[in-house]
């Protein structure tokens, strides 16, 4: 429980006992849970307040239940639970990426010191940094060819079947595909996803919606004033956002220049938002077990199975092109120039910029005919 410090840097005693004690957790099991309760909680307005966890937070607060202080809408629940499949989503990816830096970049580097779990601890602070050299290593040529020896349990080459070897081959591809989208998430700027979840995490200084519909179409409006509500379904008709959503500001940079206040509105579909959690959480899942394989070779001791193989969907599969938020400035940059990024849309691969013609906006009201 208590280790006696001998020095500035760990000693390979303390080293193993360290990963002993990290290479003991269950994190697929975290990520499995978390995912678990907010998809059973999706329509489930009463909590339990009497018993289990419900009823020592009353007992804690000296009340016999807590239905009178956990007031909540049906709106309020569907809410926060895209806002926390939104974060669960970037947890997982934040973890994927450090977890294949650590293996990949900065452990085999310390040799009697190593240690994962400081490797991990130790990692960039700026995410920019983290994904460039995680990226740098994933990319080449010994990251290629080596990538399926951290995600594929010992003995996969010696697999007994061309069946056997086709499925891990495209286990690999797919969950290299996944560390790929989870580093893209990260430090994506034409539209800021990682500042998103950074104003959710510091101050849940966001807005999160379920009543935003933006519908773009190329029917003009009627000359009596109205606007057809054909115009909006039909076949010129394109949904921008018909799901919850989630606004948040932040002032980014471009070309080196900072860059005014900027809101930027994301699109949450949390089935969607938790199955890409779950993709990368399973192969972060894959990558922890062989790692804890490989520090526990020789012992018998007691560490988390391997999951199942992740041999689909892919990013592009489960996402294809759909839009992923949209941006726009609402204040110039501080230096009093133009501003440098343009208001837009932003799908999976893609940005699209758009012009506002804002002297030229209406209202008009929606007509059934």
């Amino acid at each position: 429980m208590f280790t006696n410090p001998e020095g500035r840097n760990l000693t390979p005693a303390q080293a193993t006992d360290l990963d002993d004690n990290y290479f003991g957790s269950r994190p697929l099991g975290y990520f499995s849970s978390r995912i678990a309760s907010l998809i059973s909680s999706a329509g489930t307005l009463q909590a339990d307040t009497t018993e289990g966890v419900g009823g020592q937070v009353a007992a804690a607060l000296g009340l016999s239940g807590v239905p009178g202080i956990l007031t909540f809408t049906e709106s309020d629940r569907e809410l926060q639970i895209a806002t926390d499949s939104f974060a669960v989503r970037h947890h997982a990816a934040e973890s994927l990426v450090r977890l294949y830096h650590a293996l990949t970049v900065v452990a085999p580097k310390m040799g009697g010191e190593r240690c994962v779990w400081a490797a991990i601890a130790e990692g960039p602070n700026r995410t920019i940094d983290l994904v460039n050299q995680a990226k740098a290593q994933l990319l080449s040529t010994p990251g290629r060819e080596t990538f399926w020896k951290t995600v594929l349990p010992g003995g996969a080459d010696k697999a007994t079947s061309s069946e056997q070897m086709k499925m891990m081959n495209k286990a690999v591809d797919v969950m290299a595909a996944w560390l790929q989208h989870a580093m893209n998430l990260l430090v994506r700027d034409d539209i800021d996803i990682n500042a998103a979840h950074n104003k959710v995490k510091h101050g849940l200084a966001v807005r999160s919606r379920d009543d935003n519909l933006l519908t773009f179409t190329t029917d003009p409006p009627n000359t009596d004033g109205t606007f057809s509500l054909s115009a909006l379904t039909g076949k010129n008709a394109f949904d921008i956002f018909n799901s919850p959503t989630l606004d948040y500001l932040a002032r980014p940079k471009s070309t080196g220049r900072k860059q005014g206040l900027e809101v930027t509105t994301l699109a949450l579909t949390p089935s969607v938002l938790l199955a890409e959690s779950w993709m990368m959480s399973v192969t972060y899942g894959a990558m922890f077990q062989v790692a804890a394989s490989q520090h526990f070779q020789g012992r018998d001791v007691p560490f988390m199975t391997y999951p199942s193989l992740p041999v689909a969907p892919t990013p592009e599969q489960l996402l294809g092109e759909s839009i992923v938020g949209m941006r726009h400035p609402i204040t110039s940059p501080p230096d009093g120039g133009a501003v440098d990024r343009k208001a837009g849309i932003a799908f999976q691969s893609t940005f699209m910029p758009i012009d506002i013609n804002f002297p030229g906006t209406t209202s008009r009201v929606v007509a059934d005919k």
